[in-house]
């Protein structure tokens, strides 16, 4: 298929590439930047788009059959909610006026508590794409494990980097972290499933971890042995200002991605994996080694 791959410069969208080209499709790159993301990323085809201008979303998805929607602005400023809203209303109609036959967005896993302002602009962000009139599959994932993961990056680098760690009640929420390459095979798939095939979907990965024990493991895989002392009273807010000395992370995102850890982010529709070819999915452990 032509495919247009929204985000191609960002974490997921520089791993899905590869796997979109080896599966035979024709993939057209899309950044706000098409000049510079050449020169980062040279011999892929580039187009301009920024979701802002829906003019150019026009253009970039002339001539596709498909498109992933790889878009989020948490890093933009506070006011993202409401930019991430208006983006995808403005992708969701021109996918239908371009007559897409498949849109796919990744999304984040619906928490079993009340969703921070990041995991709510998630979802409400796929459910605009999935009522867009285009045969649309939401995949939705807790932690991505990867080079370049913004959450992943934040538990390495609080692991390796703290010689002592007050761990707070809220890190003994449980998520299912799923590696980078499982993500891209979910989605690589998903997109030549059968049009009849629509809706949200969870991708777990096969561990259910506490944020303390992700910290655990990490730890012990790097061969530190950092001080672990459980406290009652920090607040994911007093972490956040924490992570921001630590990390190397974003401020903002940093808060925000903490603020989404308040309650277990476990999968509810995990059925796209039977709809999926056999694969087998990689540990938390061996997603952390590589």
């Amino acid at each position: 298929m032509r495919i247009l791959l929204t985000g191609a410069t960002g974490f997921v969208g520089r791993h899905l590439y590869p796997a979109l080209i080896d599966n035979g499709h024709s993939v057209l790159c899309a950044s706000r930047d098409p000049g510079r993301a050449a020169t980062e990323l040279p011999g892929r085809e580039w187009c301009y788009l920024d979701v802002a201008d829906a003019a150019s979303i026009r253009n970039a998805l002339r001539g596709c059959e498909a498109s992933f929607y790889l878009v989020h602005g948490m890093s933009g400023g506070a006011d993202y909610p409401e930019r991430e809203e208006q983006a995808a209303q403005a992708f969701a109609r021109a996918a239908k006026d371009a007559e897409l036959a498949r849109l796919v967005y990744l999304g984040g896993m619906a928490p079993q508590g009340k969703p921070s302002r990041h995991l709510l602009s998630r979802l409400r962000t796929g459910a605009i794409l999935r009522h867009s009139g285009v045969p649309t599959i939401e995949l939705r994932a807790s932690m991505i494990v990867g080079q370049g993961g913004a959450s992943w990056r934040i538990c390495r680098d609080l692991a390796v980097r703290l010689p002592l760690m007050l761990l707070p009640r809220w890190l003994e929420s449980r998520t299912q972290p799923i590696a980078i390459a499982d993500v891209v095979f979910a989605l690589a798939e998903a997109v030549t499933l059968d049009a009849s095939v629509v809706g949200d979907y969870d991708i777990p990965g096969p561990d259910t971890l506490s944020i303390r024990q992700i910290l655990t493991r990490i730890a012990r895989l790097t061969g530190t042995r950092p001080l672990m002392i459980g406290v009652p009273f920090v607040t994911p807010q007093l972490s956040a200002y924490w992570i921001r000395l630590v990390a190397r992370a974003d401020p903002h995102l940093a808060g925000e991605l903490v603020e989404g850890l308040r309650s277990d982010i476990l999968a509810r529709n995990a059925r796209i994996l039977g709809m999926l070819p056999a694969h087998e999915y990689l540990s938390f452990d061996d997603a952390a080694r590589l």
